[in-house]
């Protein structure tokens, strides 16, 4: 590569990248269609409009062994002082002896806005010819005598080339795309960008035409956000220095890992990054409000006018979520919170026959999701602002960017796939929702409490799935200790209650007869009477800020929730607890 400079506002660059591979470089998972035609030699004299009759195959890919590729790339960056900006122009020609040659075109426009934000639209456009061995199919062509059968020497004979793939990455097209990106760049070495970019893939945007057909084309739109952040600068203002000790600045709260939404930043232009973890599990005992049932009264009474034929036996749940925090004021912080969920539950049959059952021969078996759950979008405002005493309200909710859709894919005798899976093990509500809570916290003398009045009100009365979990309202109270200034101990108490679901999954009707179809799968859980309720637990919690060294400035906390009371509506699995850890840094 080589790069000049032309002049203060001007470079170009020029460069030649050469790569050579060797060795099985086909994909094992590429098929190739191959069209095997046995006609007689009249059929192939003979002119015919008509099809002719052959069979179709499919065979791994064959690719060469060896492939050496040539990029060659131009460059050239324009500073525009009169608008602060810069354009970026690039240029790519690729050729190789597979027989495939590329152009690139891309550009993109940096334009600063002020305040550390940068806006960047761009284009790209690629286009490539086709691999020499490639074919979206191939066809064969076998002369046979008409007399005895047999394969004779005919030069209509056709067999498959030395190499051969139906892979569209190795067929020649074209494509589109643009997009634009916006930026942030925070003090302290924290900087934010999100964006979004069209793409559209079509064998007629092949530079010159003959491309592939328009079976390959595509498009879509992609998003994407991302986090970056300069470590060595966030070490260097986490922590003051008297007299050559560092000190942690005690600006994070006292609260239970439990707690959320319980305080702003101290002031404008602070930031951050947070990871909580929360995982729930339930085991035991199948309950009907706070009574233990049996097996046979959950079997005959816990799925309403349908008998259950499986019953949970452990459910745990998994949330991974990501706390963005910003203040653009001293009395304003806006939250971002993006979560992943994971649940898996282990279940038995309550009837085990071939007739009226769970046909998994008694044997207990899982179900397990996992994926993007819904995104939180908050505002917290600073009501009151004293030494020691703070008061928080948060305004914000969830968007629905968590799955509703997720079915079991099952093949039983007439049954059909798209069974929707069960309610708590959808990935998100569904709907949006909003979240308002209203903390009180204090301290003094080393002693930290607080209290907390949070709910959940679902804003639509059904999902995508016909659904729409309960309103949720919860309450806090809790007491704690610091005993050093690096380690403090809380106990907290919490008041949980929870509407039923409403709504229900459309009905699935029978693949063959057309009747509603009644899952081998029905559990307490496939019932929406069968959630939510009210509940009373003890919270235990442990909270450590590191003072010095590397990673000064880090908070760790840690909290058990101890079920004290549980009273569900209708039929549910008991609770065995959940754990809550937080880690954060504040800059």
């Amino acid at each position: 590569g080589l790069t000049q400079i032309l002049g203060k506002n001007s470079v170009a660059t020029v460069g030649l990248n050469y790569t050579r591979s060797t060795g099985y470089l086909a994909n094992p998972y590429k098929l190739v269609t191959v069209i095997n035609i046995s006609p007689s030699i009249q059929q192939l004299n003979a002119p015919t409009s008509g099809p002719i009759a052959a069979g179709a195959m499919s065979y791994l890919e064959v690719r060469p062994d060896e492939r050496n590729q040539f990029n060659w790339r131009i460059g050239y960056n324009q500073y525009v002082e009169a608008l602060d900006a810069a354009l970026h122009f690039n240029y790519h020609f690729a050729h190789d002896d597979w027989g495939i040659h590329a152009h690139t075109f891309e550009a993109d426009w940096v334009q600063p806005l002020g305040s550390g934000w940068t806006v960047t639209p761009r284009i790209r456009y690629y286009s490539q010819s086709a691999a020499e061995f490639y074919a979206p199919y191939f066809k064969t062509i076998q002369v046979n005598d008409p007399n005895t059968g047999n394969n004779i020497d005919s030069p209509l004979n056709k067999s498959l080339p030395n190499f051969y793939s139906s892979d569209h990455r190795l067929s020649g097209f074209g494509t589109l795309s643009g997009g634009i990106t916006v930026a942030k760049q925070f003090a302290k070495g924290v900087g934010v960008e999100t964006g979004f970019e069209y793409y559209t893939h079509q064998g007629g945007l092949k530079l010159g035409g003959g491309g592939e057909q328009a079976f390959a084309d595509y498009d879509f739109w992609v998003a994407n956000a991302a986090l970056k952040i300069n470590l060595e600068a966030i070490g260097s203002s986490t922590s003051v220095s008297h007299n050559g000790h560092h000190h942690v600045d005690h600006t994070h709260s006292a609260s239970p890992a439990g707690i959320m939404f319980d305080h702003a930043l101290a002031a404008s232009g602070d930031f951050m990054l947070g990871y909580r973890f929360q995982r729930s599990e339930q085991a035991g005992d199948i309950l009907f409000g706070s009574q233990k049932v049996s097996p046979a009264s959950v079997n005959l009474q816990g799925c309403g006018d349908t008998e259950c034929h499986v019953a949970p036996t452990s459910m745990v749940m998994n949330m991974h979520m990501l706390d963005l925090m910003y203040a653009p004021t001293d009395w304003l912080t806006l939250m971002l919170m993006p979560q992943w969920m994971d649940m898996d539950m282990d279940m038995k049959a309550l009837v085990n026959n071939s007739g009226n059952g769970h046909n998994h021969g008694g044997a207990p078996h899982s179900h397990q999701t996992g994926g993007i759950g819904d995104t939180g979008l908050y505002a917290l405002f600073k009501l009151l602002d004293q030494p020691g005493h703070q008061v928080t309200l948060s305004l914000g909710g969830t968007a629905p960017t968590g799955d509703v859709n997720i079915t079991l894919r099952k093949t039983a005798t007439n049954s059909t796939y798209g069974i929707p899976i069960h309610y708590g093990m959808q990935l998100g509500s569904g709907t949006w929702d909003f979240k308002p809570s209203l903390t009180y916290t204090g301290e003094t003398a080393g002693f930290v409490w607080g209290a907390q009045a949070t709910g959940t009100v679902r804003l639509e009365s059904r999902n995508a799935s016909n659904f729409a979990f309960g309103d949720i309202f919860q309450g806090s109270t809790w007491g704690g200790y610091r005993w050093t200034n690096w380690l403090a101990t809380t106990i907290r108490g919490v008041y949980t209650w929870q509407d039923v679901i409403s709504g229900q999954y459309p009905p699935v009707f029978d693949a063959y007869t057309g009747e509603p179809y009644i899952s081998e799968h029905v559990g307490t859980f496939d019932k929406p009477g069968n959630y939510g309720g009210q509940f009373v637990d003890l919270g235990l919690g442990v909270n450590v800020t590191v003072p010095e060294g590397a990673f000064v400035g880090h908070t760790l906390k840690f909290e058990w929730l101890q079920p004290l009371h549980t009273d569900y509506n209708g039929y549910q699995l008991d609770r065995d607890g959940a754990l809550s850890a937080t880690w954060n840094m504040m800059f």
